[in-house]
């Protein structure tokens, strides 16, 4: 097997365990879900095994593969998460909270122990960033990787935030029809030149004029920028939060990016950097299921 298409099976793999940890940390009412997602990535996990190491796997039950792996840890663990997924899925029998976290905990010993000794791969080491399709935000959301395992926390979030305004910029470039309209770009609909040549010649009421102005164009920006994140499927209240953590900056006419300085109240962590590459991500993700490009447009 490719060692690109294992790390492309395996970021699959880690990306359901991964949506698996956001179920069950949701509310009692629903993190049941969880389960379903931890027992299919440890099922994927055992086949993508078996087909590594050339073993035929068809006819083996869920346990089985513990016989046809014997290097494979917590097989009484797992045996419990298939209880529990068969009393979920066939009999309607809900797991009690504690069920859940025990399988998060033992789906996340599972990988961090076995990842390692079937694949020569730490688990850890796993990129779900194989699975970008847009190459300038990958090599974007790589550095911040890179800054997020070198503790260099401030500038990771600032690589998440220009992986997502670039990430917006690829997507929308190749979708303008003849008239280089694009559906995406609600800001250059409703602006208001500010421009004093435009209002009185009275010195104080263009001051008036231009201070109501920029707090419209302020709103503008918000409303526009929200129509946006909507219109892409993307979650605004985790957009909401990548927002409130996101620094003011610009972008320059040569594509640089400019941040300015941060308060120094405002300290990153290595918490808030993983959202935000997992934000970018998602958004990311959301952008691939359905994508397309206007075939005409190099005609135009």
């Amino acid at each position: 097997m490719e060692d690109q298409n294992l790390l492309k099976r395996l970021s699959i793999i880690k990306l359901l365990y991964k949506t698996g940890l956001e179920q069950s940390k949701q509310s009692e009412s629903i993190s049941f879900f969880s389960i379903l997602a931890f027992h299919d990535s440890i099922e994927m996990f055992l086949k993508l095994a078996c087909e590594y190491k050339q073993i035929k796997s068809e006819k083996l039950s869920f346990i089985q593969f513990w016989d046809s792996l014997p290097h494979l840890t917590l097989k009484e663990s797992m045996r419990n998460l298939n209880s529990r997924r068969v009393n979920l899925k066939h009999r309607g029998l809900i797991p009690a909270k504690i069920e859940i976290e025990s399988s998060r905990v033992n789906t996340t010993d599972f990988f961090e122990q076995n990842t390692k000794t079937t694949f020569e791969i730490e688990f850890s080491e796993i990129s779900l960033l194989e699975l970008i399709k847009f190459e300038k935000v990958k090599l974007i959301l790589t550095n911040s990787q890179k800054n997020l395992n070198e503790k260099d926390y401030e500038n990771s979030f600032k690589k998440s935030v220009e992986a997502f305004e670039e990430l917006l910029s690829e997507y929308k470039q190749n979708k303008v029809n003849k008239f280089t309209k694009n559906l995406f770009d609600f800001p250059s609909k409703i602006r208001i030149n500010s421009s004093s040549r435009y209002w009185s010649n009275t010195e104080q009421v263009d001051k008036r004029l231009d201070e109501v102005v920029k707090k419209i164009n302020e709103k503008f920006d918000h409303f526009e920028r929200t129509l946006e994140v909507v219109s892409f499927g993307f979650n605004f209240r985790k957009y909401s939060k990548f927002k409130m953590l996101s620094p003011a900056f610009y972008i320059t006419s040569e594509g640089n990016y400019y941040f300015h300085e941060y308060n120094d109240k405002i300290k990153f962590n290595e918490e808030d950097c993983e959202f935000g590459i997992d934000f970018v991500l998602e958004c990311c993700l959301k952008l691939q299921e359905f994508d397309y490009e206007n075939p005409n447009l190099e005609t135009y």
